[in-house]
């Protein structure tokens, strides 16, 4: 009877230390100083490619925001709308074809071809908005967003 109660008792005693040695730590409270970088230098950080594959582009918040203040409300959401059906269909698409797919949010990529000299894609361009770039492996080409297939086959032999 007593070798039974020590097989019972190791597992209490055991869980008993384990939960009494767990150092829990207090949340981290999150301190927002002025001096903090603005947001803007984070999306500035610069990408190399060197391989095949799609660069599909959407807004950040702050430019929905002026694209919304622009275009009207009403426009803008029937806008936003069919720009992320046709960026849906795109990424689909190309998801299909086994196109290694980037989707940053914003930055400067840098294009190198062993053929070409580098190329370089200023995202946080106000130009761009809803936007998808096929990039060979020789060079960068800017697509029709709503004609995917098609530019695909003309770009990505």
């Amino acid at each position: 009877m007593k070798t039974i109660k020590k097989h019972l008792i190791l597992p209490v005693v055991a869980l008993s230390a384990f939960t009494a040695c767990h150092d829990t730590k207090a949340p981290e409270e999150k301190v927002h100083t002025e001096s903090a970088p603005p947001l803007q230098a984070v999306a500035e950080n610069e990408t190399t490619i060197t391989r095949p594959c799609a660069v599909l582009y959407s807004p950040d918040s702050i430019k929905l925001e002026k694209l919304k203040k622009d275009n009207g409300e009403e426009a803008f959401y029937t806008i936003a709308d069919d720009n992320q059906n046709y960026m849906t269909d795109a990424r689909n698409f190309l998801e299909g074809k086994g196109v290694n797919i980037l989707e940053p949010a914003g930055g400067k990529m840098t294009f190198r071809s062993p053929k070409n000299q580098p190329t370089e894609l200023d995202l946080n361009d106000k130009k761009y908005n809803w936007e998808i770039w096929l990039y060979d492996g020789n060079k960068l080409h800017k697509v029709d967003v709503t004609d995917i297939e098609n530019e695909y086959a003309k770009y990505m032999k």
